[in-house]
């Protein structure tokens, strides 16, 4: 029977409900052992007994700070949490012995499950076996609980044979980059240590989050990395507020409601001109995309978009929602992607299952329960709120919802120059590109 190709950890054990009491009576019973030998064995020499004691007490002392340092002693407690759980739960399976003499019923476990704990570094690895038996639903759905008592999050969920296995990381936090550290190649963008958006494998990107939860701030970071890896960019924002300076930058930057509704139109024309080229291009086959036959991505970005789809009249917004949903459906093999952003995904513009095609969903900043089950579906997990600006909750694709913290940004950086430069470099370098393309063929016709 194949089994996950890794060592599964240690196993929760029904009697780990006091593992720290029992590793500190353990410990305790080998510091009397080894104690009461060096007395035996130093009887008549003092100070050596003297040297040896204390000798053990800085060698016990040092094990402990090992274990604390690396992590050991919450293993531990973790360890016990988790045997608490199964016990005080009563997810395990009994069988009646006899009464007791105060008139108690005494009962033996004859079933208890199969559950490991593993950690690795800042990971935490648990493997729960499948029985088919009465408790299997609670056993399959225990992110909630772990996360909550073990301080962690999900950030993976795999099923295979017999086996489920949950990935938890401790210190998300720590994972955060800068924003020097974010690049858009390859058809995937990083955007924390162990969290990248894989557009050209689940496209399209929707951002949510309230004013001050530090959604335009990463706006701005994926504009820059994309403008960086070559992209060409589409952008609306209906408010005319930090986005629209880029216009004196770059064009293709809207800001008034017939310009955006003409940007949308011509990013969903020029899908459909993209897939005319691909087939006419003598590189193309069954099934490939943009990427395989050199061509370049583009992203429309849309800011604000629910709130410039309320100021439109019926029969414009219905237009615009049509085109996005072709977009969004179609867009994907001709290198055509959407990154909404709103303060609520409101359903009335974004129904009819257009919101789960999103392969990216961040929510940032502080939300209700009904805003994160707008982004995310009705899912078992315990939001927790953090006075921090760029964090929020991300689903990457992989039906998980984590916790995600927006690239830094020091609170000097300077966007507008940055991509005033970037830009500047880009031409430069287009401008280099068709000199050589002249001048080669000049060459060729003279020859």
């Amino acid at each position: 029977m194949n089994r996950f190709p890794i060592w599964k950890g240690n196993r929760i054990g029904r009697y780990d409900d006091r593992l720290i009491l029992r590793s500190v009576i353990f410990f305790a019973l080998i510091i009397t052992a080894l104690s009461a030998f060096v007395i035996r064995l130093t009887e008549g020499n003092i100070l050596l007994r003297i040297f040896l004691l204390f000798l053990i007490v800085v060698l016990y002392l040092l094990d402990m700070l090992y274990k604390w340092k690396s992590g050991n002693m919450t293993d531990i407690r973790n360890r016990q949490a988790m045997a608490r759980m199964l016990l005080e739960n009563r997810w395990f399976e009994t069988e009646p012995l006899r009464q007791s003499r105060t008139g108690g019923r005494m009962e033996r476990i004859i079933y208890f499950p199969a559950l490991y704990y593993r950690r690795k570094k800042r990971h935490i690895y648990v493997t729960v076996k499948i029985s088919m038996g009465k408790y299997q639903d609670k056993l399959l759905t225990l992110e909630e609980k772990l996360e909550t008592g073990l301080n962690c999050e999900l950030v993976k969920k795999d099923t295979r044979d017999i086996w489920v296995k949950y990935e938890f990381l401790t210190g998300v936090e720590k994972n955060r980059i800068d924003i020097q550290d974010v690049k858009a190649k390859n058809g995937e963008l990083n955007l924390m240590k162990h969290i990248s958006w894989k557009y050209d494998k689940l496209p399209h990107m929707l951002i949510s989050g309230d004013t001050g939860s530090g959604k335009t701030i990463f706006l701005l970071i994926v504009i820059k990395a994309l403008l960086e890896s070559g992209a060409v960019l589409h952008i609306c924002d209906p408010k005319k507020a930090d986005l629209s300076f880029l216009s004196r930058i770059m064009p293709d930057v809207h800001y008034d409601t017939e310009s955006i509704m003409e940007c949308v139109e011509a990013f969903y024309e020029g899908m459909e001109t993209r897939y005319d080229e691909m087939q006419e291009h003598p590189d193309f086959r069954m099934g490939a995309n943009y990427a395989k036959v050199g061509l370049t991505p583009h992203f429309l970005i849309f800011d604000e978009y629910v709130a410039f789809m309320d100021t439109l009249a019926k029969k414009e917004w219905e237009e615009v929602m049509k085109l996005i949903r072709i977009i969004i459906m179609k867009g994907r093999q001709a290198g055509y992607f959407i990154i909404l952003a709103c303060q609520r995904p409101d359903a009335k513009y974004l129904g009819d299952g257009v919101r789960d095609q999103f392969g990216f969903r961040v929510a940032l900043g502080s939300m209700s329960a009904s805003g994160y089950t707008m982004m995310f579906g009705s899912i078992d997990k315990q939001f927790k709120e953090k006075d921090i600006a760029g964090r929020g909750y991300v689903n990457t694709g992989n039906g998980v919802v984590t916790e995600f913290y927006a690239p830094y940004v020091d609170p000097g950086y300077d966007f507008f120059t940055e991509l005033s430069r970037i830009y500047e470099k880009r031409q430069q370098e287009g401008e280099a590109c068709d000199r050589m393309y002249e001048n080669g063929s000049e060459t060729a016709g003279e020859e």
